[in-house]
């Protein structure tokens, strides 16, 4: 099996699946990457702890990602030893045409009050452009019970496929959820003064104040033509009237990215008008259980021109030798995508809609041999070696009963993994 310093990880990001519309990415970084799509405004940070990148990128010379980030020595991530994190600032933004409810399509599959997209319909996961199903290892169907029983029970998807896919609600499979809705959440009706309460008042310092009034009124709509996409998105949501623009990214100045479970005064007011819990509590465990609930994810609504921080974060895959490591069972992926097999199997994250397929992000992991600066492939092959053959007969069980012993400290119950 080749060695894992023979390769390099490189990263790059962008609003649809064409690689050639994608951006690198600095693994690492404090300076979060902005990316303007159809669908919204994405802001991205991707950490990898022992990182292995491309010694130069193009726009900055001759200056190689860091190895680490001070993310990493932040809680929750030092004490659960995480290894990579992907940490996303997203505004949506309405279709275009459209009326604003959910779908894109005219059908909407949550509260049609609030104009975004239904926790039902915004999706987080893996997809690949083709089979794997050939080149899955031995032990792969009692990693995947692992993953769906303790890491995320709400993935579904194919992993058989043509085009294998898993992919789980993004408010359940988030670790942490951050909503910027602004510090003072109203009702839009408050802010006109109406006919009916007026229609009683005679004497003429009244009709004075009234008539000032509708001066106010007609320069405030004058004021409103002139508002943004985001910001007509915002008060189609009925949020805040603070003028302050709570939808741009809260950033950390070492580790870019950062915010907790939870959200700003506006977020926090509607969270718990819907009963999302875990505010406060520093990570999204209560919330991520809480949202598996179909009446929890109809009742979520990603609001359009709001601001949204989600952060994905896990230990399960080593980069420093290339190895998944769940409970009970670790894989060396060198030993099944080597060589040219590396450049056919990126592992992709995509956030898109579920009912739609629009694509809001697609963030691409992709293993290269690689000895020049640039993090291109060296012309010369690189003898890998002789790949060592897994043992067919596998047993699953055996392999559950591990992950079971590993996790007894938890609170597990025995049919969640049958």
């Amino acid at each position: 099996m080749p060695s894992p310093d023979a390769y390099r990880i490189l990263v790059s990001a962008g609003t649809d699946y064409d690689p050639a519309t994608h951006v690198p990415v600095r693994v690492n970084s404090a300076t979060p990457l902005h990316l303007h799509g159809p669908g919204g405004d994405v802001w991205l940070n991707v950490r990898v702890k022992n990182y292995r990148g491309p010694e130069r990128h193009p726009e900055v010379g001759e200056v190689p990602d860091p190895a680490t980030s001070p993310y990493f020595e932040k809680e929750p991530h030092k004490t659960n030893d995480d290894t990579y994190g992907i940490g996303v600032w997203f505004v949506p933004r309405a279709p275009a045409g459209k009326d604003g409810e959910d779908g894109e399509d005219g059908e909407d599959s949550g509260d049609s009050s609030v104009a975004g997209i239904s926790g039902t319909d915004l999706q987080w996961g893996n997809d690949f452009d083709e089979p794997l199903r050939d080149r899955l290892p031995p032990g792969f169907g009692a990693a995947l019970r692992i993953v769906k029983w303790w890491i995320d029970p709400g993935l579904e998807g194919d992993p058989y496929a043509d085009k294998p896919y898993l992919y789980g609600p993004a408010l359940s499979s988030f670790n942490q959820v951050y909503a910027a809705l602004g510090d003072v959440p109203f009702d839009e009706d408050d802010t006109h003064e109406t006919d009916e309460q007026n229609e009683e008042v005679e004497d003429d310092e009244e009709e004075k104040n009234k008539s000032a009034r509708s001066n106010e009124k007609k320069i405030e709509q004058s004021e409103d033509k002139n508002k943004s996409e985001r910001s007509e998105d915002q008060k189609e949501n009925g949020r805040s009237k603070d003028t302050t623009d709570h939808t741009q990214p809260p950033v950390d100045a070492d580790c870019g990215l950062w915010f907790g479970e939870g959200g700003d005064a506006g977020g926090r007011a509607w969270r718990a008008s819907i009963g999302a819990p875990g505010d406060g509590t520093g990570d999204g465990k209560v919330r991520m259980k809480w949202a598996l609930g179909a009446d929890a994810k109809a009742t979520w609504r990603w609001q359009y021109g709001q601001g949204y921080g989600l952060d994905f974060y896990n230990g399960y895959l080593d980069f420093a030798d290339l190895t998944l490591r769940l409970p009970g069972f670790h894989l060396p992926l060198l030993r099944y995508y080597a060589s040219d097999k590396a450049e056919k199997t990126c592992l992709r994250y995509v956030l898109r809609h579920r009912g739609t397929g629009q694509v809001y992000l697609v963030v691409v992991f992709r293993l290269v041999r690689s000895t020049n600066k640039d993090g291109g492939e060296d012309d010369e092959e690189t003898d890998t070696g002789d790949v060592e053959e897994e043992p067919a007969d596998v047993d699953e069980d055996m392999i559950i009963d591990e992950a079971r012993r590993k996790l007894s400290a938890q609170d597990i119950s025995a049919d969640d993994v049958d």
